[in-house]
């Protein structure tokens, strides 16, 4: 992709000015006839041109103009913080081919002053298609002088892709901040350079506070925004048991884009009463032995130091008749025989989180005895 800059060209109306722009028709302005306009050019010059451009000695950031893009829209704004005096062309919509660049592009004749510009590029002809550039410009407008300045493009974003975020397992913090990329993207898929148009916001759908989304760069912006491809986006994570959190890429007018962190979770470790293996607790007694039993949950990543979280035991219909548990919810429970229990079997789920980690203990009674496992 070829990174151009603009430069301002201006001169007393007399001069020509060529470029086969496209404007309003014109008219006389009594207040400012046109012997005191200043007509202008916009120069488009590849960052890399020779020395003998016209603004190839001027500093050079980046700037946003792709091979994609075929006219461009000048429009003066405002004269001196005014809206400019009537019966001006105030627009010139051109035509250009960036690869034949150095190329001059006409501008409106102004009055002399402060000036505000915009500048628009499409990637169609005659001003169509799609917005990929833009800027808003001011420059003192002397007569007799030669005006010249460098503009900046900003890309307008129009898509995204996020990548590189990284992995983890609950229950093993980041050391650091880990960066992934936003790719920032036009209206024609081409990665933009330089300055967006509009800022970037980040978010993440992650609400216990368990990830932190983070932006740095040079250009300082704003919590959880990026201005430009320069700009960093970073992921932290405390490594608390979640779920899956969505990080969105989003800016006005543009088409989300997405990316998911999924840490690692560790099993609900079950520790009590098994049959043949499972997690079941069978109760053949109303009172005394074989009318209650205990068992512990953990899980790493949750119910382990720092995190300290609760196990919840969720009992399944028809279990008010066996046994009931108890707490609701922790890490050491309970489990005893109904007041007037009946034969039978039931399911206990314990779980974490909604949609996280999950484990089945069946809960029995019967009125025959046997061993306690």
């Amino acid at each position: 992709m070829n990174i151009r800059h603009i430069a301002l060209l201006c001169a007393l109306a007399l001069a020509s000015c060529s470029g086969g722009g496209v404007g309003s028709p014109a008219s006389t302005n009594p207040i400012t006839p046109a012997a005191n306009l200043v007509s202008t050019s916009f120069v488009f010059v590849m960052s890399n041109a020779s020395s003998s451009s016209a603004a190839s000695s001027r500093p050079v950031s980046p700037k946003y103009v792709t091979a994609n893009i075929k006219s461009v829209a000048i429009v003066l704004n405002t004269v001196n913080g005014a809206t400019p005096p009537s019966g001006l062309v105030t627009s010139v919509t051109t035509n250009i081919t960036p690869a034949s660049c150095p190329c001059t592009v006409p501008g409106p004749a102004v009055p002399p002053g402060l000036d505000n510009f915009s500048l628009t590029t499409f990637d169609n002809t005659a001003g169509s298609g799609n917005v990929i550039s833009t800027a808003s410009p001011t420059y003192t407008i002397a007569t007799g002088a030669a005006n010249s300045n460098t503009v900046t493009l900003d890309g307008v974003p129009a898509s995204f892709a996020i990548t590189g975020v990284p992995t983890g397992t609950a229950g093993t913090a980041f050391g650091s901040a880990t960066n992934f990329t936003v790719t920032v993207k036009d209206a024609d898929g081409s990665t933009i350079l330089g300055t967006f148009a509009n800022p970037v916001a980040l978010a993440d759908s992650d609400a216990s506070g368990a990830t932190t989304v983070a932006t740095a760069g040079s250009d300082s912006p704003p919590a959880g925004t990026l201005v430009s491809s320069s700009d960093t986006a970073s992921l932290n994570y405390t490594g608390l048991a979640i779920a899956p959190a969505t990080l969105t890429a989003s800016a006005t007018g543009a088409t989300n884009g997405t990316a998911t962190f999924t840490p690692a979770l560790s099993a609900i470790v079950y520790s009590g009463p098994l049959v043949s293996g499972l997690p079941e607790i069978d109760l053949y007694a109303t009172s005394g032995t074989g009318s209650s039993a205990a068992f512990t949950a953990s899980e790493v990543g949750w119910t382990n130091a720092p995190y300290n979280k609760a196990i919840t035991a969720t009992e399944a219909a028809g279990c008010s008749s066996i046994a009931t548990t108890s707490p609701a919810s922790g890490t050491s429970f309970t489990t005893t025989v109904a007041t007037t229990p009946a034969a039978g079997s039931c399911a206990l789920t314990l779980t974490d989180f909604t949609s996280g980690q999950s484990k089945n203990v069946t809960l029995t009674y019967t009125s025959t005895g046997f061993g306690v496992q």
